[in-house]
């Protein structure tokens, strides 16, 4: 079935497994986690600190893309300099 598949396809295929193979490895961390750290450390603090690293990647995810449309923008402006 390889071959009928374009190469394309093939690695799209590759990034699933691959992330298939992340989201297992990530659940059966949380299983353990679970497991042995009942006492110590309750799930609603954990999902507090998950919700801290979301607004965190959330900020940092708005800034690159502020910077990137401001670089776009000026590369904009210097050709459009240029060609005047």
């Amino acid at each position: 079935m390889q071959e009928e598949l374009s190469i394309l396809q093939q690695n799209v295929l590759e990034r699933y497994r691959k992330l298939a193979e992340v989201l297992h490895s990530l659940d059966d961390t949380f299983k353990q986690f679970n497991d042995t750290d009942k006492e110590h450390v309750s799930s609603e603090v954990v999902l507090q600190q998950m919700r801290e690293i979301e607004v965190k990647i959330g900020l940092v995810g708005t800034l690159l893309k502020g910077s990137v449309y401001s670089l776009i923008l000026q590369r904009r402006q210097e050709l459009e300099r240029e060609g005047s």
